[in-house]
């Protein structure tokens, strides 16, 4: 079910995400197995809030290596987002979060065997994300508004349903390859595809993040009770075709 990663050379990344890529490389030698680029950025639809995301696989890994990609970032003033695993930690990889090994991502040096993906992995996503966005959402509807939680950082509390917002539209993308269909990779291509408004929404406000952020980080409720409609939806959908 996974695609051939595609490849791209490391020259034609942008100026930071090729410095980054280089020095890693020199630095690691024969440890690192694999390097990826993937994230809003790789996938050309990042915005002002987008954090810079690579995948490294490594042969071994421990503390010395571990203060060599420290090194690497240290002092850079954009925010960056490393995923490390060792080719062990593959094999053992978890059910569900293995489509990120496969959409979505450009291989820069190296090369790597992703987790094998199967229906029933596509159907833990669904479940890992209903859990998720459920539990977030509901814990700040009942927990962190009114009077007595003045003091609470609301800004905090708007930015982690904003993740959970991310996490939406992966569950939409999930739904669409357990469905079938090929997977939308990006959002556009997602948005051509669904007709349901809490849904349209969601894929909105992690468009235009930066701009609503102000918005949602004052009051998150409408937020929070958005995320709460979608897990009802898609969990009354995986009783109806998954029981």
């Amino acid at each position: 079910m996974m695609p051939e990663l595609p490849r791209t050379e490391i020259s034609s990344l942008p100026a930071e995400e090729r410095e980054v890529a280089k020095a890693l490389i020199a630095a690691l030698g024969d440890d690192l197995a694999a390097l990826a680029w993937q994230g809003s950025w790789a996938r050309g639809e990042a915005n002002a809030e987008s954090d810079h995301d690579l995948v490294m696989v490594m042969r071994r890994f421990d503390e010395e290596l571990m203060g060599k990609i420290a090194a690497v970032f240290r002092g850079r003033a954009t925010h960056w987002s490393t995923y490390i695993k060792t080719e062990a930690e593959l094999r053992q990889y978890p059910a569900h979060g293995r489509l990120q090994f496969g959409y979505g991502m450009v291989l820069l040096h190296g090369d790597f065997e992703p987790p094998a993906v199967t229906r029933e992995n596509l159907l833990e996503d669904l479940r890992y994300f209903a859990v998720e966005i459920g539990h977030e959402a509901r814990y700040r509807l009942l927990h962190k508004q009114g009077p007595e939680k003045a003091t609470d950082d609301q800004s905090r509390h708007g930015r982690i349903l904003y993740y959970r917002a991310k996490m939406a539209v992966l569950a939409m993308k999930s739904r669409e390859l357990l469905d079938g269909r090929e997977y939308p990779v990006t959002r556009a291509e997602l948005r051509e595809r669904i007709s349901d408004p809490d849904e349209i929404a969601l894929v909105d406000i992690v468009e235009r993040w930066p701009e609503l952020k102000p918005e949602y980080e004052r009051d998150f409720t409408p937020l929070a009770l958005l995320l709460d409609r979608f897990v009802r939806k898609l969990v009354h959908e995986l009783e109806a075709s998954h029981p």
